[in-house]
């Protein structure tokens, strides 16, 4: 019994399918970094060190991919696959889950904007009436 080197179409169309599926783990990827930098705003520097993990990532999925579903073959239709899975993912429901996100993060942010802002204006009203002994005292030394 000799080893098949090559995928029937019905096997094709399957891996291809497959291909498009994986597209949502890695728009779910993606969208943990989008998540990451609607809570802490980001450099030019820090974006660009993301995405590049991203891009590992993505490849470490496509290689896993390879790897278990076509005995190590690699094929241009997984790539399109992943990217037609990603772009209905990302369309769909990766926009509904960041819009959510970003509205609960402003929420939470004007909330704890109106619990601390009293705090934040005694603190600094304190650090004025210091700063203005220890300017009083510099001056008399």
């Amino acid at each position: 019994m000799e080893l098949e080197t090559f995928f029937t179409a019905t096997e094709q169309t399957k891996l291809f399918l497959l291909s498009c599926l994986l597209g949502i783990p890695i728009g779910i990827t993606f969208d943990i970094f989008r998540v990451i930098r609607a809570i802490l705003p980001h450099n030019k520097i820090m974006v660009a060190i993301e995405d590049i993990l991203f891009m590992f990532s993505y490849a470490a999925f496509v290689m896993c991919f390879s790897i278990v579903a076509s005995r190590g073959e690699f094929r241009v239709f997984y790539i399109i696959g992943n990217i037609l899975g990603f772009t209905v993912y990302f369309f769909s429901v990766g926009n509904i889950v960041v819009g959510t996100v970003r509205k609960i993060v402003l929420f939470i942010h004007k909330l704890l904007s109106k619990v601390f802002s009293p705090l934040r204006n005694k603190i600094l009203l304190i650090c004025a009436k210091i700063k203005e002994k220890f300017v009083e005292r510099f001056k008399k030394n």
